[in-house]
């Protein structure tokens, strides 16, 4: 199935421009290439990212002036080589296809899950699950956090400065990813997920995050369920303490929380735990009303606040959980 953003993502890169003058020459600039392709059913090794860009917007416009429907195996083998290119940019590789869940995934899930929280703390646990974070039903998310990166990057680079480092953590792979159903949100990454593990996941070595853990076991909610992201999804400490948001970051992370959805099309409820999280979310009313959406609100999750109304916060959380889960399964 091909997406309307991956046909608009092939069509924005000017293939006239960039490599050839009409739809024959980059034709025939192609030939070799397509040639390879049908003999042996795989894009070949020697291809460039701007050949295999200009590639892809040579299909997709020979299929809107087809009218349609002939994109098949060619089309994915170039769209799946840009994804793997190692000098692909986050700009050249293509956007998730919204298809069904097999084709969001590629039927892949995982199956097999951390048996108590703060796994992370264990280097090989996390070495294993790092090398995990471009599987294929968490690689398109992951690649949008690239892009975010390099845009906040970009964004705050001075005109006669070093480009800052920016940190977003990508998703964890014992997510659901782009077949989630539910999206948490919270305020922004906290310093073990920006600077520690480098995802966001309920396996991290903090307090927010074993209670997220302990959250899925009491309610029952599967881990692939779930997707983790943030209202803000930038770190924006000091690398010693958190920051408070402000609210232009809070706009524009609204902006990239909206993106996401487009990613994982089958999210059905988003939960704003927090009350940063939740303004960020009421922001986004009309937009989640019109995917059919549903929005529900949960404290933060956090060990200072659970102590601070005895555990009371915590339970609260573990009820919209069984909530969420009842809606999507409903």
């Amino acid at each position: 199935m091909v997406s309307p953003a991956q046909l608009d993502w092939a069509l924005r890169y000017d293939g006239y421009r960039r490599l050839a003058a009409s739809p024959e020459t980059l034709g025939r600039l192609l030939r070799s290439a397509r040639n390879s392709f049908a003999a042996h059913g795989v894009t070949p090794d020697w291809c460039g990212v701007d050949l295999l860009r200009g590639w892809a917007f040579y299909l997709a416009r020979a299929d809107h002036q087809a009218g349609g429907g002939t994109l098949a195996g060619e089309w994915d083998a170039v769209l799946s080589a840009l994804s793997g290119h190692p000098a692909a940019r986050p700009e050249d590789r293509p956007p998730a296809d919204a298809g069904p869940p097999t084709a969001v995934t590629g039927g892949l899930l995982p199956s097999v899950f951390s048996s108590e929280p703060q796994r992370h703390r264990d280097p090989a646990f996390l070495t294993a699950k790092r090398g995990r974070l471009w599987e294929p039903h968490v690689a398109p998310v992951n690649r949008f956090v690239d892009l975010i990166r390099t845009e906040i990057a970009t964004a705050n680079t001075p005109a006669d400065g070093p480009v800052p480092e920016v940190f977003v953590p990508y998703t964890d792979p014992d997510s659901g990813g782009t077949a989630a159903r539910i999206l948490f949100v919270l305020e922004s990454p906290a310093g073990p997920a920006a600077l520690g593990s480098g995802m966001l996941s309920a396996d991290n070595d903090d307090g927010t995050a074993k209670n997220m853990w302990l959250a899925y076991k009491s309610s029952g909610m599967p881990r692939t369920y779930g997707l983790h992201w943030n209202a803000v999804p930038w770190y924006v400490g000091d690398g010693k303490k958190n920051a408070g948001v402000r609210d232009h970051q809070v706009e524009l992370g609204r902006q990239y929380l909206l993106r996401l959805l487009d990613f994982a099309p089958l999210v059905r409820v988003v939960v704003a735990l927090g009350k940063p999280a939740q303004r960020s979310i009421a922001g986004a009313a009309t937009q989640l009303a019109s995917r059919g959406t549903a929005v529900l609100d949960a404290p933060h999750p956090s060990p200072r606040l659970a102590a601070i109304s005895g555990g009371k916060s915590l339970r609260a959380v573990e009820a919209t959980f069984a909530e969420a889960m009842r809606l999507v399964e409903g």
